[in-house]
């Protein structure tokens, strides 16, 4: 598995590690073997590392960007409340290899503390995000 960051651009040798820092720091990046990969991941607009107010999240949004190379064969959002850990699964069959999709799903986050995702193909390859935070921002 491997770190795929989010940079707007490839730091200069100048910078440093300093962004390549402040992204990890921050939950700009997500985990992968390589054949899945999730440019995009959103939660009512909120960015893995960042933290959604505990508004009424009975009907989250959530937006996601998958990119594979072997067919997927579903994602999972995985939520927890502070004493237990939630998962939902959703079917990605009849898709063809080599794709992207763009996933908008309505979720039920109402009383949880975090969320995650997870994308799985047909050959158990994953990647998986950091989590989103929920409560007090």
């Amino acid at each position: 598995n491997i770190n795929y960051l989010k940079l707007d651009r490839a730091p200069r040798y100048e910078e440093g590690w300093k962004p390549v820092l402040d992204a990890l720091r921050n939950g700009e990046f997500f985990v992968s073997t390589g054949e899945m990969l999730l440019p995009e991941f959103r939660i009512n607009g909120g960015r893995s590392g960042q933290t959604l107010a505990a508004d009424d999240l009975s009907s989250a949004q959530l937006d996601a960007t998958l990119e594979w190379t072997f067919p997927p064969a579903f994602i999972a959002i995985v939520s927890g409340d502070g004493e237990q850990v939630y998962q939902k699964r959703v079917s990605l069959k009849n898709r063809e290899a080599f794709g992207t999709e763009t996933l908008r799903l309505r979720i039920n986050l109402k009383g949880r503390k975090w969320a995650r995702l997870e994308v799985w193909d047909v050959a158990g390859n994953g990647a998986f995000t950091q989590p989103i935070w929920i409560g007090n921002k």
